[in-house]
């Protein structure tokens, strides 16, 4: 005869202690998902493919294995918006932001993918009456679970190709960036933790780069109209990176290579570094460590190689089919909120 010892009542005294123990468990993995976020820059040419096409399934491919929390796509497009939308449901992104054509943007628009609520969304254009901008920044203020402040990201697209008049129109526009991060940083002076992404267009290994300007350059389009506040002698080299170090309270590009290499190239056709992260001061010292970067390409995919990824390597050409640029791929920790979820 077996006998089973009868299972007494748990204590009343006892329950608070569970209780607080299963809280602190909870609170401890929220604050683990605060500590390390993954975002990405991913330039998709000229929109989303095709659903069961080529390139939409090397674009979910790549997209699937970088497995970002926030997404910042460049060159979307209204025509292909539904073929985005689906995407997005297909990879488990529950939030989009979707931007606005810009004066000079043709049909390319910003936008992002979060798998954490997007509070607010804003584009950044130039002052009344001034036309300047190419395609129009893309502000993302999103609320990442556990973590002290939302992260703001600025998304943008700045002007291609490198005559002298695109240098002048990069600075420009990266002008009016780094005005939208100082009204915002004295807005919302504890909201520190800040990221400047996307399609740069322009590397400072390019030689040819515009030292400074004295005045506008000439080719600048018929229907360009340069903003009475922008002052002169005007800098440029080395763009990017000097253009967003001066910005609100400093910012650092992260550094990223492909899987296992030293190569920084982005971009299939030009052979730069096209893309970008530029993090804030506040998330370089975080205690946890520096934001630590990687530029995907499928051909470069390998596992245990580069940063942490999901799953299996898909076929090396995937990277290829899916864009001519590279994502852009960055790990980087937030201050975690006290402990009971105050801020």
């Amino acid at each position: 005869m077996s006998f089973r010892r009868p299972r007494l009542p748990r204590s009343p005294a006892r329950r608070p202690v569970f209780w607080a123990l299963c809280a602190a468990i909870l609170w401890a993995a929220s604050l683990a998902d605060a500590r390390k976020v993954r975002v990405a820059t991913f330039n998709v040419e000229h929109g989303i493919g095709e659903p069961g096409g080529e390139k939409y399934e090397a674009q979910k491919a790549v997209l699937r294995r970088i497995n970002a929390d926030i997404i910042a796509f460049q060159e979307l497009t209204a025509a292909s918006s539904n073929h985005w939308a689906r995407l997005a449901a297909e990879l488990g992104y529950e939030h989009r932001a979707w931007g606005e054509l810009g004066p000079f943007a043709g049909s390319m628009i910003l936008g992002f993918f979060s798998r954490f609520p997007i509070r607010e969304s804003a584009t950044v254009s130039s002052p009344a009456g001034a036309r300047e901008m190419s395609r129009l920044p893309l502000r993302a203020t999103i609320e990442i679970p556990g973590a002290a402040r939302p992260l703001t990201i600025w998304n943008m697209h700045h002007k291609a190709m490198f005559e002298t008049s695109d240098d002048f129109r990069r600075a420009v526009e990266a002008r009016r960036i780094a005005a939208d991060i100082a009204r915002r940083l004295a807005e919302r002076p504890e909201e520190n933790e800040l990221l400047v992404v996307g399609d740069m267009n322009d590397d400072p290994a390019r030689r040819e780069q515009t030292v400074l300007f004295h005045g506008p350059p000439e080719r600048l389009p018929r229907t360009y109209v340069l903003g009475a506040d922008i002052a002169f002698p005007l800098p440029y080299r080395w763009f990017p990176t000097s253009a967003y170090a001066r910005a609100g309270n400093g910012f650092r590009a992260v550094p990223a290579f492909r899987p296992g290499s030293d190569i920084a190239i982005t971009h299939f056709y030009t052979n730069y570094r096209l893309d970008w992260v530029f993090a804030s001061e506040t998330i370089w010292k975080h205690p946890d460590g520096a934001p630590r970067g990687e530029v995907y390409h499928s051909d470069w995919d390998d596992p245990g190689v580069g940063l942490e990824k999901p799953g299996e390597p898909p076929p090396p050409e995937t990277s290829l089919k899916a864009s001519d640029h590279y994502p852009v791929v960055v790990d980087l920790h937030l201050t975690p909120a006290p402990v009971g979820g105050e801020k």
